[in-house]
């Protein structure tokens, strides 16, 4: 028996992209903190740093949400009337997918 197969692969694909996400961010700040000394990027450390603090926290509830109503659509909610192709065709109908898309 493989250790893998344990898991489903929905969690699997989200802790992936999830970590991949966590490793950019932390290399995109490793990287603005130690190379720039002088000129623009060294002016304006503090604002890249926070928005780079505030792209990942919008990018993680970003594909959270997206995450959670794709679940919505295609296992919960797949015997609503219309099925999955009315929930797809009206995407605000739930505030879930309106945090999606805003953020």
């Amino acid at each position: 028996m493989r250790f893998w197969s344990t898991y489903d692969n929905s969690e699997v694909n989200f802790c992936t992209a999830i970590g991949i996400f966590v490793l950019l961010t932390v290399q995109a700040t490793t990287a603005l903190i130690q190379r720039p000394r002088h000129g623009k990027i060294a002016d304006h450390r503090r604002a890249l740093l926070f928005y780079i603090f505030i792209t990942f926290v919008f990018g993680t509830i970003n594909f959270a949400a997206n995450a959670k109503y794709t679940e919505m659509i295609w296992i919960d909610l797949r015997d609503a009337p219309g099925g999955p192709a009315a929930l797809i065709g009206n995407p605000l109908k739930y505030s879930l997918n309106f945090w999606a898309l805003a953020s």
